[in-house]
């Protein structure tokens, strides 16, 4: 899936994951403040043992650590939309044979090839599956659900974008740029594609598109939108300067920050993203 930064600075490779916790505080005020905001997330916050190894990590360093980090979210993100599939509060919605349960199963079907790409890549070092993910009341209503797979969804896409431009393949036996990016283009077109299923249903979304509209978040996780840690590094998704130019004005017209700010995805650091992560799930 997605919810991550699946994808660190390979030049660093250390020979073994060493307990860096340089951004520790700021990931656990980030999550305060999402248990806060985010009342759909009613479930608990409990932290996998996959992902001790990285809490407080900006930057995971050995290569088999970093995809067995993605496999773990992508574990997630699979058993979230098969939990959805069975779910008897959406049964009413996700009909057999509809296009909304179609399109969910097509999504659910994606994540389970994901898991299988990234377990053919580490062999013998992939992570075992956690025993099991507790969503709490994502379920609760077909409204909370299409919330939370675009919350999902789009930090996913920030996640993945982010980092995918710092790899280097030369040398690396898992092509692990190869693998992000087989990815990352499945998943764009997932956070689209719910987006315009949650804007046909709930009102809190009636007036967003396939793409992200300044740091709109209509009711999802305004983590998701926000800058990262740090913010110059990390912009929020209404930054509307790319490459040290104001692009609205650059483009031979004028054009709104909003409008400048479509076109462009922003990068997430993985400390914020492991917080809307645990927000959302308890495993």
């Amino acid at each position: 899936m997605n919810l991550f930064k699946i994808i660190a600075d390979l030049e660093k490779v250390d020979p073994e994951m060493t307990a860096r916790l340089t951004h520790r505080r700021s990931a656990l005020t980030l999550l305060g403040d999402l248990s806060k905001k985010f009342a759909l997330a009613a479930a608990p916050i409990a932290i996998g043992s996959a992902f001790n190894k990285a809490m407080g990590q900006n930057t995971l360093s050995a290569v088999n650590d970093v995809l067995n980090f993605a496999l773990t979210l992508e574990y997630l993100e699979e058993d979230f939309y098969a939990q959805a599939l069975a779910a008897p509060t959406l049964a009413a919605n996700l009909t057999t044979g509809s296009a909304a349960r179609n399109a969910i199963q097509t999504i659910k079907n994606h994540e389970t090839a994901h898991v299988t790409l990234l377990k053919g890549a580490l062999g013998t070092a992939a992570v075992a599956r956690p025993a099991s993910f507790n969503f709490g009341t994502a379920f609760a209503t077909y409204a909370s659900f299409l919330t939370f797979a675009q919350a999902f969804e789009d930090t996913g896409v920030r996640a993945y974008k982010g980092q995918a431009g710092t790899l280097k393949t030369a040398g690396n036996p898992n092509n692990v740029l190869q693998t992000a990016l087989q990815i990352h283009s499945v998943e764009a077109r997932h956070a689209a594609h719910v987006r315009y299923m949650r804007r046909a249903v709930d009102p809190l979304a009636a007036s967003q598109y396939g793409w992200v509209t300044n740091a709109e978040a209509n009711g999802a996780p305004a983590a998701v939108y926000n800058a990262g840690n740090p913010a110059t590094t990390f912009p929020a998704e209404s930054n509307f300067t790319q490459a040290a130019l104001d692009l609205r004005t650059q483009l031979g017209t004028t054009y709104t920050a909003a409008e400048v700010s479509e076109a462009f995805d922003e990068a997430l650091d993985n400390t914020t993203v492991l917080a809307i992560a645990r927000s959302a799930a308890t495993f």
